[in-house]
């Protein structure tokens, strides 16, 4: 099936690693150019610009096509325009964004502080919405179509067993968000969608994953983890011509955790 992402120009955010990692690479693996969004805070000591820059050489060797890494914090509205404007110079028009970068803080909820909760949603939450604005504005702008897909996750609708509440919450305001912007770009041919995975197996998660394995493993019927790579399948998939009739879903990707 031919998914005309060829020469596409996506944008995934927080790409430096993990399942944003693979979702660039199968966009790649499509023909699509890509920018590999990364993390440079220099108040908080973080800089995953050589982890970005090996990413964007890796696709570039292994598929042949064009990709570039850019920094932005997506908690800083005026970082995610730069971050639409050095896209656009280096690839050309942005016409796929997917919002997947997100900050995870560690409970328990009484540990919690008002700036966490605050940080955390605004990366999660205000962070996808400002990046989604900026696409569609510059979408409209020159009379084009386009796709977003949100990386939202189980935990929206589930909570999480590991104490993670602002990150939770964050998830389901992503997921009803999705909702509210297909519902008004809609008619202008802009298809808004989100996934739903349950556990992944990243780094993250590796050792929370082995510390409890049974306990996950007796709640999945296909009885095992997902890999980022069948993530990253599907968000290629929602943002391809191949899922063109499909605007305001989440898709559960569970392992058949969530059967709905």
């Amino acid at each position: 099936m031919d998914l005309k992402l060829k020469d596409k120009v996506v944008v995934v955010t927080g790409a430096s690693s993990g399942v944003g990692k693979k979702i660039a690479a199968g966009f790649a693996a499509e023909g699509a150019k890509t920018v590999i969004n990364y993390l440079r805070n220099a108040e908080k000591g973080l800089d995953f610009g050589a982890d970005a820059a090996a990413v964007a050489e890796e696709i570039k060797r292994t598929y042949g096509t064009d990709s570039v890494p850019v920094a932005a914090d997506m908690a800083f509205e005026g970082q995610i325009v730069g971050l639409f404007d050095e896209a656009e110079a280096a690839l050309g028009p942005v016409d796929v964004l997917v919002n997947n970068a997100a900050y995870l803080p560690k409970g328990p909820l009484e540990n919690y502080s008002e700036a966490e909760w605050n940080y955390t949603f605004q990366v999660n939450v205000t962070g996808a919405f400002t990046a989604s604005k900026e696409l569609i504005k510059r979408l409209r702008a020159r009379g084009a179509k386009g796709k977003i897909v949100n990386l939202a996750s189980q935990a929206a609708f589930l909570g999480s067993t590991s104490g993670h509440l602002p990150y939770d919450s964050s998830k389901g305001a992503l997921v009803s968000m999705t909702r509210a912007i297909a519902r008004e770009v809609a008619k202008e041919g802009i298809n808004v969608n989100a996934v739903a995975p349950g556990m992944v197996m990243t780094d993250m998660v590796a050792k929370l994953w082995e510390e409890r394995k049974e306990q996950y493993l007796s709640r999945i019927p296909l009885y095992r983890i997902a890999q980022p790579e069948e993530i990253a399948n599907v968000i290629v998939f929602l943002a391809s011509d191949a899922a063109s009739y499909m605007t305001g879903t989440t898709l559960d990707l569970t392992g058949g955790l969530m059967m709905r």
